[in-house]
């Protein structure tokens, strides 16, 4: 398969699923950002507690515990904020899927099967893709938290009747 594919289908994916889902994008980009903290600093623990409770669990390989790690936050989120996002809120929630989906790639990246992996590395569009990871990252940051602090609900005021 080619990394273009590839890249399609990774970008493509979240946005359609943010879309039919209706939850928010903004939520889901942290979510991410959450699900590489525990990559970082709890899967060699993960998957020693599990080789130590089933045996057979080599099999399934360290890889695919740093995947299910990662998704496995944005995932739930998803459940549990179904049809959060209303109306005209869909159509904005566009922008924000997209950039869920370039951190995607970036995080999914090294944790890929050594065959896909090599594959990516190996195209052209890897090469020019990585100039952006710090806008990806850092400009996704600021924009999804910007668009969770202006989409908070406003307090209502309490009527003081005697």
């Amino acid at each position: 398969m080619s990394a273009t594919i590839l890249f399609i289908i990774a970008l493509a994916l979240p946005i359609v699923l943010l879309y039919l889902f209706r939850v928010d994008a903004a939520i889901i980009f942290l979510t991410l950002c959450m699900g590489y903290v525990l990559v970082q600093f709890i899967s060699s623990n993960a998957i020693s507690l599990l080789t130590a409770i089933y045996p057979n669990a080599g099999q399934i390989g360290y890889s695919t515990i740093k995947i299910i790690l990662l998704l496995t936050p944005s995932i739930l989120t998803m459940i549990f904020m179904f049809h959060s996002i209303t109306g005209p809120k869909r159509l904005f929630n566009i922008l924000p899927s997209i950039i869920v989906g370039l951190l995607l790639i970036l995080l999914l990246q090294p944790m890929l099967p050594e065959s896909i992996n090599h594959t990516i590395l190996a195209s052209n569009l890897w090469t020019q893709y990585q100039k952006f990871e710090t806008f990806i990252i850092g400009g996704g940051s600021l924009f999804c938290l910007a668009l969770i602090w202006t989409n908070r609900k406003p307090k209502h005021a309490k009527s003081h009747s005697k």
